[in-house]
């Protein structure tokens, strides 16, 4: 989970060792010591090597190791990017707009579909409601995602009548590996608008400074 304001992320390292057998034994130069077993055998001789002269392991034409020559590229991965809203439990209603969304992928941006307008976030307990959703090219490990608000939505609470959402503030960024995008399919981006609502003097509606933090 990685709250807002904080944009360091820590790179784990996966180190990986390879063991290769080797024969201990030292040959003894073809001099006087006695083969076990008689004379030295000559293969294909009295004594022939099983399977023939020059046999080749799994035949004549064995089956293709895994890795070799078309071992197969990893492809691209699309994911989800979801909006929950937490601290709404005296609001009926909270819509909450969404101008954009960027998201870049090794200095490159990347192709955003699916992109909702406006997010209900007073609905189904537990549901977070979709933004957006985002491919990640093959061999990309990390994102960069950005989340514009930047609009007006509206609020309600106890029922009462909707009233304006300033949410034209600056925007929610963070950086995503994608081995944390794998876990669920997704990133959550979660508000929590007990602390991200600020009222404005002389005014009823209310200004969204977005705060909270995003989970995998």
């Amino acid at each position: 989970m990685k709250k807002f304001l904080l944009s360091a992320l820590g790179a784990s390292v996966l180190a990986l060792s390879a063991c290769s057998g080797a024969d201990d034994s030292t040959p003894v130069p073809g001099g006087e010591t006695p083969v076990p077993g008689g004379e030295t055998p000559v293969p294909g001789g009295e004594n022939p090597i099983p399977g023939g002269e020059n046999p080749i392991p799994g035949g004549e034409n064995p089956n293709p190791v895994p890795g070799g020559e078309n071992p197969g590229t990893p492809s691209a991965q699309t994911f989800e990017l979801r909006i929950k809203g937490e601290g709404i439990a005296d609001y009926t209603s909270l819509k909450v707009p969404i101008s954009a969304v960027d998201i870049v992928a090794d200095g490159k941006p990347v192709a955003v579909n699916g992109l909702a307008k406006m997010v209900e976030l007073v609905g189904t307990p537990e549901h977070s409601p979709l933004a957006a959703r985002f491919t990640v090219p093959a061999g990309v490990d990390k994102v960069k995602v950005t989340v514009h608000f930047n609009a007006m939505g509206n609020f309600a609470k106890n029922g009462a009548r909707a009233t304006e959402l300033d949410a034209r503030v600056a925007p929610v960024t963070f950086e995503a590996r994608v081995s944390d995008l794998r876990i669920r399919g997704r990133a959550v981006v979660v508000l929590d608008m007990a602390r991200s609502m600020v009222p404005m003097k002389a005014s009823s509606t209310m200004l969204m400074l977005p705060n909270g933090a995003v989970k995998f």
